[in-house]
């Protein structure tokens, strides 16, 4: 066989090969083309890649209805009260019993200071005034008649005002609440000379202090 012969069917080989190369390429393509078609479609990714959310993305959008504050709600209009009873009026303080201390005044006989049976009567009386009327409290003056000396009469005119001071201790009476003072003759209820001026004269008297 000629070398020209040799070359040419070389070339035919070749041609032969690359035209069964590609037919066999086209079919595998065809075979992947009709089984990519059977394939069932790829599923979507369950989770969707969200979008990332800014701060501003993330605030609520504020409509300008939304933006006006909300009106405070109306206060209900509290009940009336019930009417209080009106508080009783204070009890009206006791007015301390009064008495006529002058009218009490006791006698005792010429140089004597005990007390008669009229005297004691008018001291119950002012212990039972002074019982009810605890803040109260009395000067026992004690009183005599012109006859005698000063310095005398004072002493008796003392000797009279505690007799009458210690009766009245006995009846109870606190004795911080009464006094003793004596003015001799020094003052007279009758300032006449005679028996029965000074028989008044001889006496004690009661004043109230407080």
């Amino acid at each position: 066989m000629s070398r020209k012969s040799s070359v040419w069917l070389i070339v035919f080989v070749c041609v032969i090969a690359l035209a069964f190369i590609a037919s066999g390429c086209a079919k595998k393509q065809v075979v992947k083309e009709e089984a990519a078609a059977k394939l069932p479609p790829m599923e979507a990714k369950k989770e969707e890649v969200k979008p990332a959310v800014t701060p501003e993305a993330a605030k609520p959008a504020v409509t300008p209805e939304a933006a006006k504050p909300e009106a405070a709600p109306k206060a209900e209009a509290a009940p009336p009260e019930a009417a209080k009873p009106e508080a009783a009026p204070p009890a009206a303080a006791i007015a301390p019993e009064s008495i006529d201390l002058s009218g009490l005044r006791i006698q005792f006989a010429f140089d004597d200071y005990s007390l008669s049976n009229k005297s004691k009567e008018n001291l119950e009386k002012i212990g039972s005034w002074m019982s009810k009327n605890p803040n109260a409290k009395i000067q026992v003056e004690g009183h005599t008649c012109e006859i005698g000396t000063d310095e005398y009469n004072l002493a008796l005119g003392e000797r009279r005002a505690n007799s009458a001071k210690k009766y009245l201790e006995g009846l109870g009476v606190t004795p911080s609440r009464m006094s003793t003072i004596s003015y001799g003759k020094e003052r007279p209820l009758d300032p006449g000379h005679t028996e029965e001026a000074r028989s008044k004269n001889r006496r004690d008297e009661f004043v109230q202090t407080k």
